[in-house]
């Protein structure tokens, strides 16, 4: 039988929408007011639903809250797939940390839920943790592809290292307080670059001119109060 209307698909569709409308409804209160701002009401009135929706899709507020911290790391793993399709592991390495970069610019609010302000108050169970510290297997698969004989170890090392340096110059730029975007290309890619060195991870610096790759994320608005 042939049918014209699936109900049960539509509603399915429906309850998916309504969870992304009010995850997305949640980062922003949340990065423009901090996590004390997270009233489930307020929460409700934002997407025009009732409190009983958010109950209903996330148990209440803590689950509201666990989804919210994976949903968060789902952006950093969706691009990460087709990252790992390109067969050279030092363009891997150069497009796994600038997708890193551009998602944080790109969606400050829920870069400020897995790393930010935001974050402070937060406690993700440990399954959840695990589910984000999974998205760093590509970078340390990748840094064993690049310098043969590395052990796990040492990956995990200069993975966290890598993660410290471009976290603190994201977590500045984010704020414009590094000196403007040409100033935060430079360093990033200095940084990176460097610390690649240091480990002797091989990487052709050439690759950072690469018209073929994607380039760094275009400059943030302005806003007043940055010291150039």
């Amino acid at each position: 039988m042939t049918v014209d209307f699936d109900a049960r698909q539509s509603r399915a569709d429906m309850r998916e929408d309504l969870r992304a409308a009010l995850l997305a409804a949640a980062a922003r209160l949340i990065s423009e007011e901090g996590l004390g701002a997270l009233a489930l009401r307020r929460l409700a009135e934002r997407v025009n639903v009732s409190t009983k929706a958010v109950y209903t899709l996330f148990g209440g507020k803590e689950g509201l809250m666990e989804a919210l911290y994976v949903h968060a790391f789902d952006g950093i793993a969706s691009f990460e797939p087709e990252v790992l399709e390109i067969a050279s592991p030092q363009r891997r390495i150069l497009e796994l940390l600038r997708g890193y970069r551009r998602y944080a610019l790109a969606r400050p609010d829920l870069y400020a839920v897995m790393f930010g302000d935001a974050a402070m108050g937060l406690s993700p169970s440990a399954e959840s943790r695990r589910h984000a510290w999974n998205t760093t297997r590509p970078m340390r698969q990748t840094l064993r592809e690049c310098r043969p004989g590395m052990t796990a170890e040492e990956a995990d090392f200069i993975m966290r290292a890598l993660w410290s340096a471009v976290h603190g110059i994201v977590s500045l730029e984010l704020r414009q307080l590094i000196g403007g975007h040409d100033m935060a290309n430079r360093l990033f890619d200095e940084s990176f670059t460097g610390l690649l060195r240091h480990f002797g991870v091989p990487f052709d610096r050439e690759l950072l001119k690469d018209p073929a790759l994607p380039l760094h994320p275009g400059p943030l608005p302005p806003r007043g109060g940055e010291g150039e």
